[in-house]
């Protein structure tokens, strides 16, 4: 498949993944609440005040991605990529109030000896809901990986913390079944909303370092560093390598030192191989080099011979064999 086709698969995944998070929610929310009003347990409503912020955040996640897919354009030259990282900080910011509301209802549920009226109906879906999240946060996780969508990988984080919360919840019904503890959905309820409040804090903490531009995973500039090194020696050298992520998009920029006897034409045919391949193995990628002309001796004719005849048959590295699962994914 060619760049631009995987380009568009990409964000067609992107999409479907956001609908069919969007879609699950409603549905979990929509069961949570019902059975949390006929048998009375606070867990149970929790999770569904939980599961009314993951709608809240699938919806917000399907505008931002919608919206950074838009080209770059004059006013915004690097493109829309930030928009998915604005919509991660705001939705961990909602996320954090529903964990406070879940606190001091549970406080005053514990002051009041509020207990569950309906143990059966919330052991039931509270099963089902774990099962559910489960199954979701891993659909979507992977294609938040595939795609490099950081709103996705955060809609998944939350998905996943549902499964543990859910189990929480569950074993509070189940332990208040036999034991009849007025205290324990409420106190498990604090729990959730404890939790809720540190997953919120941590999408918003690495919201925050992708909007201050930090730079990619030390595996992933190193895997960038060798497939330059692996041009040699048809660059002298390398310097200046810089990476950030805006969103589903990564940008890599780095100067590369080729022979100062070469032609424009040979600079510009090594540079752009390296920003080819660099980029399809990193997936959406922009990447740009800077070329130096080097200051050392010339080792001899025959040498740039060699040198020019490597560079001047070089290919398309999107024509040349498909990447592997692994290294698109980087």
């Amino acid at each position: 498949m060619s760049a631009p086709g995987r380009y568009e698969e990409r964000n067609r995944k992107r999409i479907g993944t956001a609908l069919f998070s969007l879609g699950s929610a409603v549905t979990l929310a929509c069961a949570k609440f019902v059975i949390g009003i006929l048998s009375g347990s606070l867990g149970v409503l929790s999770s569904a005040f939980d599961s009314l912020g993951d709608i809240f955040m699938s919806a917000v996640n399907l505008l931002s991605i919608r919206k950074s897919m838009d080209p770059a354009d004059r006013t915004h030259p690097y493109g829309h990529g930030k928009v998915e990282t604005l919509a991660t900080a705001f939705q961990a910011l909602v996320i954090a109030g529903t964990g406070i509301w879940v606190i001091v209802e549970g406080i005053h549920r514990l002051a009041e000896k509020r207990v569950p009226e309906s143990a059966e109906a919330g052991i039931a879906v509270m099963s089902i809901a774990m099962l559910a999240s489960w199954f979701i946060s891993r659909r979507i996780r992977k294609v938040g990986e595939e795609t490099g969508s950081t709103a996705l990988v955060a809609d998944s984080l939350h998905f996943t913390t549902d499964v543990y919360t859910n189990a929480g919840i569950l074993a509070s019904l189940v332990v208040f079944r036999f034991t009849g503890w007025a205290w324990l959905d409420p106190g498990v309820a604090l729990l959730v909303g404890a939790y809720i409040i540190f997953v919120a804090g941590t999408l918003l903490v690495s919201a925050l370092h992708d909007l201050m531009d930090r730079g990619l995973p030390d595996e992933t500039v190193e895997q960038v560093r060798r497939i330059i090194d692996g041009h040699r020696p048809m660059i002298v050298d390398f310097h200046d390598l810089r990476t950030r992520r805006a969103g589903p998009e990564k940008h890599v920029d780095f100067h590369v030192v080729i022979c100062r006897e070469h032609k424009l034409a040979d600079a510009h045919r090594v540079a752009d191989h390296l920003e080819k391949e660099v980029g399809l193995v990193l997936g959406n990628a922009h990447v740009v080099t800077h070329v130096d002309p080097c200051d050392m001796e010339c080792p001899g004719i025959d040498h740039c011979e060699r040198v020019l005849s490597q560079i001047r048959g070089l290919k398309d590295p999107s024509e040349e064999k498909p990447l592997s699962p692994s290294r698109q994914q980087a």
